[in-house]
């Protein structure tokens, strides 16, 4: 199986306000340069706005999110105000959209939107009891689990936008190859494809991957399918390091030595060793890779994630 980036553009959520719109309580926005003109480059940008959604209007009276029986969305200046049930019908009715798409980006801090960020409040004081998910962002994490997720202000760190980066063309390529064809041999074929780049964000839970892969049968095909996406999305959630990074390098080295001179050995060998010090970039051994690579007859190595375009290499992470 060779996963090849998709050409158009991914479909992606955004907050609305993130955007430029003026949608925002008191009039305003939030606009995000890094997502409308970075990410925007392979992106196809859905933009959502659950508190106008509901006909809350711009502008409105603020809501925040309060502890009571259960979570609550109520007016920061009237509590009888409750919108608690409005925000979460809307993400349920929305749900057949939103199953078309690769990502959502979500602005930080909203009582609607917000991921990690938004404060819960105490109901009967201003005491913040803890800073979580806002009540759309909650709901859509309920219907879709593996979907991939990120705040709008956590873009603007490079790490954190290639780690998104990966997991969204991680989602899409799944949807493209599995998803119509969900035998376990199609998610055996797409685990191995991905194998060393799983490597590079967590070496011990790739391995337990492994494991639990080589049992396909113990599980109902659809059951295995939807088990093994969640666990290759949850491995793409941490970021990759260059510890881990190095690990996977040297198992492509290995692959490759038997097909190399004692010369180009040692010089991809010093080149892996740089990129761990820090003296060159993942892409300067990438490319190395990458040409001795036909001379492999193996199609498990042709295969390999890991080998593709970079996020970086592709202008995606930096932005000035």
């Amino acid at each position: 199986m060779n996963i090849q980036l998709q050409t158009q553009k991914i479909p992606v959520g955004i907050s609305q306000c993130a955007v430029g719109d003026p949608v925002r309580f008191n009039g305003g926005h939030k606009h995000s340069k890094v997502c409308t003109q970075l990410l925007a480059h392979c992106f196809e940008l859905h933009p959502y706005c659950p508190e106008v959604a509901i006909g809350l209007g711009v502008p409105r009276p603020p809501i925040h999110l309060i502890v009571s029986d259960r979570l609550r969305a109520v007016g920061r200046d009237d509590p009888t105000m409750d919108v608690t049930d409005a925000l979460e019908g809307y993400a349920d009715r929305i749900a057949p959209e939103v199953q078309q798409l690769r990502g959502f980006i979500l602005m930080q801090k909203s009582p609607s939107c917000g991921l990690r960020t938004t404060p819960h409040f105490k109901a009967d004081g201003p005491d913040v009891l803890a800073h979580d998910a806002g009540l759309f962002a909650a709901r859509l994490r309920e219907h879709f689990p593996h979907l991939p997720l990120e705040e709008v202000g956590r873009l603007n760190a490079s790490y954190i936008r290639e780690n998104f980066l990966t997991r969204v063309f991680a989602y899409d390529a799944w949807h493209r190859y599995v998803a119509p064809d969900p035998r376990p041999a199609r998610v055996i074929e797409f685990y191995t494809a991905y194998k060393y780049l799983l490597l590079a964000h967590h070496q011990q839970l790739t391995r337990e991957l492994g494991q639990f892969v080589a049992n396909a049968r113990a599980l109902e095909p659809q059951q295995f399918a939807f088990e093994v996406r969640g666990k290759i999305m949850e491995i793409l959630a941490n970021l990759a390091s260059r510890k881990d990074r190095t690990n996977a390098l040297m198992h492509i080295h290995g692959h490759l030595k038997g097909f190399l001179s004692n010369e180009e050995r040692a010089e991809l060998a010093q080149l892996i060793e740089d990129y761990r010090l820090g003296l060159k970039p993942l892409s300067a051994v990438l490319t190395m890779l990458r040409h001795y690579l036909p001379r492999s007859p193996h199609q498990f190595i042709h295969s390999q994630v890991l080998l593709a375009a970079e996020p970086a290499e592709m202008g995606l992470c930096d932005f000035r």
